[in-house]
């Protein structure tokens, strides 16, 4: 809550993101972003690329800003389910081994989130049961790369098998 809105005694701004439609979002973010236009180079309002530069610019930030942006790429997407893009990667291993394949856990189901918290940036996170002796019953881990094409993904942890999402 502001200074000023604290010695008036009026009660704290609050945006229910989950009832805004993306045209209410869009000019929620460019209203508390007001360079956005100018940083991401943005013309064309109505194309689904820009509006969904403009979910991974607000991601990006954190709090209510964080929020916005999640729920414009959530309603941007066809399933409503968050992936990362495919260019996505913070790991240069792209590609798991055999062994790396052989001795990976299976995670199902599971649940890739972007998740923020505080004041820390935003980051993809896998969640969901695995099914290994060697592991933990349950995963919360961060994301380095999702490898699509072997349904396998990269964490802190090491890499995991991916079977029926969540």
């Amino acid at each position: 809550m502001t200074a000023p809105r604290r010695r008036f005694g009026l009660p704290p701004l609050t945006i229910h993101v989950e009832s805004m439609d993306i045209e209410e979002l869009v000019n929620e973010s460019l209203h508390r972003q007001r360079d956005m236009a100018e940083i991401l180079d943005l013309y064309d309002f109505g194309c689904d690329e820009t509006i969904s530069r403009i979910g991974w610019h607000m991601s990006q930030r954190t709090g209510s800003d964080f929020r916005i942006g999640r729920r414009i790429l959530q309603l941007m997407s066809k399933d409503s389910y968050l992936m990362p893009p495919p260019e996505f990667r913070l790991s240069r291993q792209t590609e798991p081994t055999e062994e790396d394949m052989f001795r990976a856990p299976i995670v199902t189901p599971y649940r890739v989130e972007l998740w923020q918290s505080g004041s820390t940036p935003a980051e993809w996170r896998v969640h969901g049961s695995v099914y290994h002796r060697d592991w933990e019953p349950r995963i919360w881990s961060r994301l380095l790369f999702l490898n699509r094409q072997w349904g396998m993904a990269l964490t802190d942890d090491g890499w995991v098998r991916l079977g029926r999402r969540i």
